[in-house]
């Protein structure tokens, strides 16, 4: 009986390890490095309960890989740009814990955002966005961003390239700004 349990509790382990998995990466990903394209407008050691902290992005049409050499007009694309905030308060119980925006928390007078992910939007050569994030609750907090890349939600198939331009805040060198709200 037990010889029977194990077979058939191995079996499906047996089958996984046959099945070809798709190693190789769909669509062509080109990253390269670009600082500054996030602006922290009024950066501050120490901000007001119901100050505003605002964060612009501008990005151009056309850029230049130094890693490949290879010029990229991103209008050629049919991707749209954005950069994910990752917004964490300092708590006694957990370390840092991530907060959501919404459209409660936020302010957007250029762009769009979806969750924590501001979309930059095509205005002359030039992809931009400006948001706020409404200062709500008193705390130590951080903000983090990685990248603006490329994505397309309606892409079909893998034949396209997505793009990753590894950044920072414009004027800190840093990817992360932390910050007091009294």
């Amino acid at each position: 009986m037990k010889k029977i349990v194990l077979l058939i509790v191995l079996i499906p382990f047996i089958f996984a390890f046959q099945c070809d998995s798709e190693t190789e990466p769909c669509g062509n990903f080109v990253e390269f490095q670009k600082p500054d394209l996030v602006t922290i407008e009024n950066p501050q050691e120490t901000y007001e309960l119901g100050d505003v902290l605002w964060l612009t992005s501008e990005v151009d049409r056309n850029q230049f890989s130094t890693e490949t050499g290879a010029s990229i007009d991103l209008f050629q694309s049919n991707n749209q740009l954005y950069y994910y905030i990752d917004l964490q308060k300092s708590s006694a119980y957990n370390g840092y814990f991530y907060l959501y925006l919404n459209e409660n928390t936020t302010i957007i007078e250029h762009g769009e955002m979806e969750s924590n992910n501001v979309i930059l939007v095509q205005e002359g050569n030039y992809f931009k966005s400006k948001i706020g994030i409404k200062l709500l609750e008193p705390g130590t907090y951080s903000i983090n961003i990685y990248n603006i890349a490329s994505f397309n939600p309606n892409q079909v198939g893998c034949n396209f390239t997505a793009y990753s331009m590894i950044t920072d805040f414009n004027g800190l060198d840093s990817n992360l700004f932390t910050f007091e709200v009294n």
